[in-house]
């Protein structure tokens, strides 16, 4: 019996530890809309730090400004991410700009930058929901720029990171 539990013991040491990828905001592009309600692609990285490939099945995400929520989306395209590695996964999501446009001086941090939260959770193949919490921030010079003038048809408008 004894033998038996060391061996289980020794192959549960072998097995691979399951750390949670990393998921950071890196592009954001409006994509259409109107004044009260904006189209946004996001453009996500997701970071696997595991020894392994992992399927991110789905995402689903709010972008939080301050105590408030700013652009929620999901994106349900799998995607592979390799071991040790990191994908783009590109996903739409609705936000409300202009009520984030109001807020804007009181949101805005002394350094110039709009400091947020991307929140949400992916759900990895074989191991099920994974919830991710990455801050960031946003340059609220290229944010104002962008909102102040249309995009190009098809191309969409990038707000700088």
């Amino acid at each position: 019996m004894r033998k038996w539990l060391l061996c289980l013991l020794a192959l549960a040491a072998c097995a691979p530890v399951w750390r949670r990828p990393q998921v950071a905001l890196m592009d954001v592009r409006i994509s259409g809309g109107t004044l009260f309600q904006q189209k946004l692609r996001l453009q996500l990285r997701v970071t696997n730090p595991n020894a392994l490939d992992i399927g991110v099945e789905s995402l689903v995400f709010d972008v939080l400004v301050g105590d408030s929520q700013f652009a929620s989306g999901r994106s349900s395209a799998p995607v592979t991410i390799p071991k040790r590695g990191e994908g783009l996964v590109d996903v739409d999501a609705d936000a409300q700009v202009l009520g984030l446009l109001r807020r804007l001086p009181e949101l805005t941090g002394r350094d110039g930058k709009l400091h947020y939260r991307l929140k949400g959770e992916a759900q990895i193949k074989g191991y099920g929901r994974t919830p991710f919490d990455q801050p960031g921030e946003l340059d609220v010079s290229k944010l104002l720029g962008a909102a102040a003038k249309p995009a190009p048809a098809g191309s969409g408008e990038r707000i700088g990171f």
